[in-house]
């Protein structure tokens, strides 16, 4: 009986043991497998302050620039190609293309396109990562501090005669004011489409203003300082 016992005793240890290299088998494997991050996973997101949503001028550099940081497996990627762009007419991104440093941040100035008004842009990765392309909006106030939906365009001397800015584009229905802030200019419509001329030409102080309601290319000039083909002109896309 006691050599039964005995023998019984030590394939309950032997079975016992097994169980437990089993189970740390398992518990090894869980832990590879299941706990940390995919390391194959690739993602971009904002990196904060990531430049999304400022007000800044149409036809200017907004003042943060944008940021984006990509991730392999959770950690910082270094040299990953990202691409910038901005669909606004005028709009610019510097620089276009960039690659991510050792802190897989990537970084693009943004100049804001010539219309007043919301305007998007986007960093898209090379080779895809989730969340590419990261998007980013901007609001564009008009030049001269005026509100979105409406655009200032000043008529100078200083530094040559010239409309500043010469060329625009805008949304149906903005308003757009022309200011006199040095010489002896006018605002003389041309071709077709057209709109309403300013009268005859003054100086300082004074203003013309006119609501475009119809999308079409309007030209226009100075008819002191220029022509419709040379000189001080400039011209409007309504969109």
């Amino acid at each position: 009986m006691r050599t039964v016992g005995t023998k019984h005793m030590t394939f309950v240890a032997g079975l016992l043991a097994v169980v437990a290299v089993i189970a740390c088998s398992n518990s090894g494997g869980a832990d590879l497998g299941g706990g940390g991050p995919d390391p194959a996973a690739r993602s971009a997101r904002r990196a904060e302050p990531s430049g999304n949503g400022q007000t800044g001028t149409a036809g200017q550099d907004l003042g943060t620039p944008l940021r984006i940081v990509v991730l392999q497996g959770g950690t910082p990627e270094a040299g990953a190609v990202v691409t910038w762009n901005s669909p606004a007419n005028g709009a610019s991104m510097t620089p276009t293309v960039d690659t991510t440093g050792p802190d897989g941040i990537s970084t693009s100035v943004w100049h804001l396109g010539s219309a007043p008004g919301t305007q998007t842009s986007q960093a898209a990765v090379a080779g895809g990562a989730d969340g590419s392309p990261v998007p980013f909006t901007a609001t564009a106030g008009a030049p001269g501090g005026g509100p979105p939906g409406a655009a200032e365009i000043r008529l100078l001397t200083s530094g040559g005669n010239r409309f500043d800015p010469a060329n625009v584009t805008i949304a149906v229905g903005t308003t757009v004011t022309w200011t006199w802030v040095g010489g002896f200019h006018d605002v003389t419509a041309t071709g077709n489409p057209g709109f309403p001329s300013s009268g005859a030409p003054g100086a300082p102080p004074r203003s013309f203003s006119h609501t475009f309601t119809a999308p079409g290319t309007y030209l226009y000039f100075c008819s002191v300082h220029g022509s419709p083909t040379a000189g001080m002109r400039g011209t409007i896309v309504v969109q």
